[in-house]
């Protein structure tokens, strides 16, 4: 069945078949329905979602597929906009909300879809009651001028055009482990291809929403292009206004990120992201994380993450005896403290180190020391630097991968389970790096180590991120800007997470003053 009814010029379509609705959609103003435009989503929100009168609301996050957060959420309650957390939830945007509003004489409950321009209401008794209900709510669109771009403050909240973008500060791509397969193997395959050899820095363009991107392989530029963002009934797409290719085979095995919008994550200093295929204005809350941890890195190379001539294929056995970061760890990394202020490195390595570093890993590495009456365990992870130039900016892609990664396997903070799994994972391994002392010893001993800590109630659970792009003169000169706010958001939601495991967490980034 489909009813279709006109309220000076507003129309209301109804479909008995499921999905039907969302199908016709779809061509509001394309062949065969040009003339048929849907209602702005701004009118929608301004006219029938009340920030105080919401009982339910169904979230889909911005932040991209995480372990720290959930991709969607469904809140329900008498006033759910009031138990909204400013700042965990401001990564979040409204999809679909059910609210209270004001009829002619009664006040009713509706439930919208701004995004697929649908509205609902309870079943209807009879005809009659169907046809008032359904002219309510054109009556209201018809005579009615309210609208609103944000109606619950505290999200996010996409855009429908990209005027208001300026100056792009930061580009990556979905990582490759958080793209489900039911999204496309064509996808997952590119993204393969290119999260080892490849990466891009941006430069400067004559336009500020445009993003211009210098493109290297295994280091050396193969091309750049210059790519206009457009977007169309909310949704993303990009347009290459011009490019100069130098080998042509690795710049066209990267130009077709540009079919995918939604791989491709960029992060403006206007307040904007592109994420999940659509842009949005964030409402980031004035925040700072204040535990970061600064290392020199010495003589160490913080581009490169792990020893061996192949990133695909590390050669794990030269730990110790390079200068990638991984080396840096073994050589460096000292336990024995207890909050930041005490922080420091050392020549003379104390405690027990293991690296577990493969498919499946709990972390790159897992340091234990005994401090004091404390047993200190560390489940570090490590993440090389997107550039070494001194005049690199702040990143929040640099951190967002690692950041996933290290929170997705909190549940192996328990001691036993951490212990029994790192156990089948070595003996699966045709090796596993451990040292006591700086210097090699058995894994099983490491092992036998962690069982004797079975009934210690004075166990302290840290994890660690080692990720030198940023820098501390620079993190310290962009008190109140936009971009160091973005960072610090994702740092302490991060930390949010892992506290609420029992966790500790802290932050290496480089010291660029030593």
């Amino acid at each position: 069945m489909f009813i279709s009814f006109d309220v000076r010029g507003s129309l209301a379509f109804y479909f008995s078949e499921k999905g039907k609705k969302d199908t016709i959609r779809d061509y509001f103003g394309k062949k065969p329905l040009t003339n048929l435009f849907p209602v702005p989503i701004s009118k929608l929100n301004g006219n029938f979602i009340n920030e105080d009168e919401i009982k339910m609301l169904w979230l889909s996050g911005i932040h991209g597929r995480d372990n720290f957060k959930a991709d969607s959420k469904v809140l329900g309650g008498k006033s759910v906009a009031d138990t909204l957390d400013p700042l965990i939830d401001q990564s979040y945007m409204m999809s679909a909300v059910r609210t209270e509003v004001w009829g002619k004489n009664t006040k009713s409950s509706i439930g919208i879809n701004p995004f697929k321009s649908s509205i609902w209401r309870g079943p209807c008794k009879d005809w009659k009651t169907f046809e008032n209900r359904v002219v309510e709510i054109l009556d209201i669109l018809s005579s009615n001028t309210n609208k609103s771009d944000n109606p619950i403050g505290i999200l996010s909240y996409p855009i429908s055009s990209p005027d208001d973008l300026a100056n792009p500060y930061d580009f990556s791509l979905v990582d490759y482990d958080f793209l489900p397969e039911e999204d496309g193997q064509h996808r997952k395959d590119l993204l393969n291809k290119l999260q080892y050899d490849f990466h891009v820095e941006l430069v400067p363009t004559f336009s500020d929403s445009d993003i211009a991107l210098d493109i290297f392989y295994a280091g050396k530029q193969v091309g750049n292009l210059c790519v206009e963002l457009k977007v169309d009934d909310y949704k993303v797409s990009f347009h290459i206004k011009s490019e100069n290719v130098f080998v042509k085979k690795y710049f066209d095995q990267y130009k077709r990120v540009f079919s995918y919008p939604e791989l491709v994550k960029c992060w403006f200093e206007s307040g904007h992201a592109v994420v999940n295929g659509m842009v949005y204005r964030t409402g980031y809350q004035d925040v700072e994380y204040n535990k970061f941890l600064w290392a020199g890195f010495e003589e160490f190379y913080i581009t490169k993450e792990k020893p061996g001539a192949d990133p695909k294929k590390p050669d794990l056995r030269s730990i110790g005896k390079e200068k990638s970061l991984f080396c840096w760890v073994e050589k460096c990394w000292c336990g024995n403290w207890l909050n930041a202020d005490d922080f420091n490195t050392t020549e003379k390595p104390k405690g027990w180190l293991y690296c577990d570093d493969g498919a499946g890993e709990k972390a790159d590495f897992i340091h234990y020391v005994q401090h004091g009456s404390l047993h200190l365990i560390s489940l570090i992870h490590v993440k090389a630097s997107k550039s070494e130039k001194s005049s690199r900016k702040i990143s929040v892609g640099a951190h967002d991968v690692v950041l996933n990664q290290a929170v997705k396997n909190l549940r192996y903070t328990a001691r036993k389970t951490l212990l029994e799994d790192l156990k089948t994972r070595h003996g699966a391994a045709s090796h596993k790096g451990c040292w006591l002392n700086g210097k090699t010893a058995k894994a099983e001993d490491f092992f036998h180590k962690l069982e004797t800590l079975k009934d210690s109630k004075y166990i302290k659970t840290r994890v660690i991120v080692i990720q030198p792009h940023t820098q501390k003169s620079v993190y310290s000169a962009n008190n109140g800007n936009k971009i160091k706010t973005q960072l610090d958001v994702l740092l302490i939601s991060a930390e949010n997470a892992i506290r609420s495991s029992g966790a500790e967490f802290f932050i290496v980034g480089f010291d660029d003053k030593k």
